[in-house]
């Protein structure tokens, strides 16, 4: 079986936000009621959604890039799951068994708010999210992310399996000779499939980086790993992570900082931290000397 991928062309997306939609009604899972569920700054990927589209820079102005899971080639929060709910299948997804999945059985903590296993073994900002997953079943609690479609899209044996009709199946713009040579491209994922600006294409892994050799993206011009590759000729792409903090703070001033020279980000960034460091030891001999007056 070959294993698939998703590549998001960034120039292209424009942030309308379908492939997000797209996703919550193809997964049952609760659709936007709050203005603040969208805002840009703040579209973070939550445990009710398996992919974000968020700008990369302050002030919503771009490039708006796909926040998601990355189906690791070897996904460490598998490893870390002691009930075996998350598997990395032959096809490149990482996908999570929810009959499996009991998030108070691998409960490491009594604070309700300490990660799972999953969660912290996850090298990519915390992607898998523990929380109310299904509007459906408001109460239960399972680890959600983006298993790129898996049991919805894919292969025919994955839409018969959960009893589905490879006939209504989500659509495709593969032509009948691609999905002669690999069946997986006879149904793409919501996400790819409802995207007008055709900004995600899905296909082989191998197939994606030859689309991008083809295509004029030099190797300083995508940026992925596993199952998921960003492009950009226009902007130097950070691989994104689900941390708010480092998207929102750290990632915006690295991408302007890295148009004007790389070497300059590693000196500001350990600059900054010296800074940091010395401000709370001011603060440190200062609150003493306040305590001894």
């Amino acid at each position: 079986m070959a294993v698939m991928a998703i590549l998001q062309e960034v120039d292209k997306c424009m942030r309308c936000n379908g492939c997000v939609i797209a996703c919550k009604r193809e997964w049952d899972m609760a659709l936007p009621t709050s203005i603040e569920d969208v805002v840009p700054m703040r579209a973070v990927v939550k445990s009710n959604q398996r992919l974000a589209i968020k700008s990369q820079r302050r002030g919503d102005m771009g490039p708006f890039v796909r926040f998601t899971c990355w189906h690791c080639p070897n996904p460490p929060c598998a490893g870390s799951c002691p009930l075996g709910a998350i598997v990395k299948q032959a096809n490149g997804a990482v996908s999570v068994d929810n009959t499996k999945c009991d998030p108070e059985a691998c409960r490491t903590s009594s604070d309700p708010t300490r990660p799972r296993p999953c969660e912290l073994a996850c090298q990519r900002g915390g992607y898998p999210k523990v929380g109310v997953v299904y509007e459906s079943t408001p109460t239960l609690v399972k680890m959600n992310k983006c298993t790129l479609c898996s049991g919805r899209a894919g292969s025919e044996e994955d839409i018969l399996a959960v009893g589905g009709n490879p006939d209504t199946a989500l659509p495709t713009r593969a032509t009948s000779a691609e999905i002669a040579a690999n069946p997986q491209r006879a149904h793409e994922p919501a996400c790819v499939s409802s995207c007008p600006a055709k900004a995600m294409k899905w296909d082989t892994r191998e197939n994606i980086l030859q689309y991008l050799a083809d295509h004029g993206y030099g190797p300083d011009m995508y940026a992925g790993n596993g199952s998921i590759f960003w492009a950009s000729r226009k902007q130097q792409v950070a691989p994104p992570k689900a941390d708010p903090f480092i998207e929102d703070h750290i990632a915006p001033m690295a991408s302007s900082l890295l148009t004007s020279g790389r070497l300059i980000v590693p000196t500001l960034v350990v600059g900054g931290l010296a800074a940091l460091s010395a401000r709370r030891s001011r603060n440190e001999e200062a609150a003493a000397v306040t305590e001894e007056v």
